[in-house]
């Protein structure tokens, strides 16, 4: 019969991680079952040069109480994201420059963009991420993509190419992939689209000193012995006793089941008995983004002589977002930069020496050609890690949350269910993974 536990968790990325801890805290025994060689998920930290990297999910914000209370425990710190300097927009070819939170446009394209982010707020406002069904023209929102919804509120072509690139950063997806009301509740969950987008005072204001990797790290250490790696679960058996995980090698069963990875990847595990259509149904659907996370190293910070933030938008890519992303200390300067949407999805397939031409080209045209002289050139595409399928996040398309939204969170027998995707604050981030772990705890808590 293997181990046995009161619950098994599977997945040791922050979700499943801060499950494990909770439910040990609250008297438990757990085991975490995971199929990579390394905790964190979709954090991943590698030491470049002379300083730590994320080549995963990298900032917090002001708002992540969770993820903040969680670092001053661990004892880990924070670092403010630079942004003192000029931000650069490249939308159809023209480059330009600017220093507030939006880019400098013409009288009517900036009164379309004020609006068009009024008009979203007010709707989102509307769309509350733990009854999105519920919203007011829910199912008229669920049944047409965000391309078809903005279409009708932004007419400018240029403000609709500097949202796209806004879109991709967020999801790894492009407006014609996901619903209208999936959209909605998402960006709702985080305070709003400039919460979502913003460095100074939004989601990308602070590292962690260390890397993001060092949370799960620490959390892992605590877990000791409990933390299993390597062994990927392949099914699920449930009894009127408990659950068996069941891998290649081994079989770890408890009394209950935490599943904390992503939807598309708890769909490839077999349960028995199945679980409920609805279920099964959500998770098929319930696709990766496409994200590649690139990062090149510098010997100085050149940008920031030539009084740039290292901070870019770009409708044109092969880049839709740049960001100063040099160590802490300063010791080794870097840009990051994100492939995102249509684009990563052919990214990795180009030979190597393309795909580095072509983001310090594009460096090079935000900040000058001091961008092409880089010390060393790393990406990961997310897409091709097989226990992540893509990412920043999961979307939804069109007609899904309506029908399918209840089976989100919803446990099927003994199996529960947490991860980034399930949260309701801050979906699809760190701090939305910490809370989705801790609900999941409580639910299973309570059942024991």
């Amino acid at each position: 019969m293997g181990e046995r536990v009161d619950v098994v968790v599977v997945g040791a990325g922050l979700a499943g991680l801060t499950a494990a801890r909770k439910l040990r805290a609250g008297g438990a025994s757990v085991a975490v079952v995971e199929a990579r060689d390394r905790v964190g998920g979709r954090t991943l930290t590698e030491t470049i040069g002379n300083g730590a990297f994320d080549l995963g999910a990298q900032w917090i914000g002001p708002e992540q109480q969770r993820v903040h209370a969680l670092c001053d425990e661990l004892g880990l710190k924070t670092t403010p994201n630079r942004t003192e300097g000029k931000k650069v927009l490249e939308v159809e070819g023209k480059v330009s420059s600017y220093k507030r939170s939006i880019a400098s446009m013409s009288v009517p394209n900036l009164i379309q963009m004020t609006g068009a982010l009024s008009y979203v707020k007010r709707v989102r406002k509307r769309v509350e991420p733990t009854s999105p069904m519920t919203a007011e023209g829910a199912e008229t929102l669920d049944g047409e993509t965000l391309e078809t919804w903005r279409s009708r509120i932004v007419k400018s072509a240029k403000i609709n190419s500097v949202m796209d690139a806004t879109v991709r950063s967020i999801f790894g997806a492009e407006p014609r992939d996901l619903s209208a009301l999936y959209f909605l509740m998402y960006i709702n969950a985080g305070g709003g689209i400039l919460n979502l987008t913003e460095a100074r005072g939004g989601a990308q204001q602070d590292g962690i000193v260390g890397g993001a990797q060092a949370i799960s790290l620490a959390v892992a250490k605590e877990l000791g012995d409990a933390v299993v790696l390597s062994t990927p679960v392949r099914r699920l058996v449930q009894s009127r006793e408990g659950v068996d995980a069941v891998s290649d090698a081994r079989t770890v069963g408890g009394r209950y089941a935490v599943v904390a990875v992503p939807p598309t990847l708890a769909g490839r595990i077999e349960y028995q008995p199945p679980v409920s259509v609805g279920r099964d149904q959500l998770m098929q659907r319930h696709a990766m983004g496409a994200v590649v996370k690139v990062l090149v190293t510098y010997e100085h910070a050149f940008w920031r002589e030539a009084g740039f933030s290292g901070e870019a938008v770009s409708s044109d890519g092969p880049l839709s977002v740049v960001y100063d992303a040099s160590s802490h200390d300063d010791r080794q300067p870097a840009l990051v930069g994100f492939v995102a949407g249509s684009q990563a999805r052919q990214w990795s397939s180009q030979p190597l020496a393309d795909r580095q031409r072509r983001v310090t080209a594009a460096l090079a045209r935000y900040f000058g050609e001091s961008a092409q002289s880089y010390t060393d050139y790393r990406e990961l595409d997310w897409g091709m890690e097989a226990w992540s399928r893509g990412g920043p996040a999961g979307g939804l398309p069109p007609g899904v949350l309506t029908h399918s939204f209840a089976h989100l969170r919803k446990p099927e027998g003994r199996i529960h269910w947490a991860g980034a995707e399930t949260a309701t604050e801050w979906i699809g981030y760190m701090e939305g993974a910490l809370q989705s772990g801790e609900r999941a705890a409580d639910e299973v808590l309570r059942r024991l």
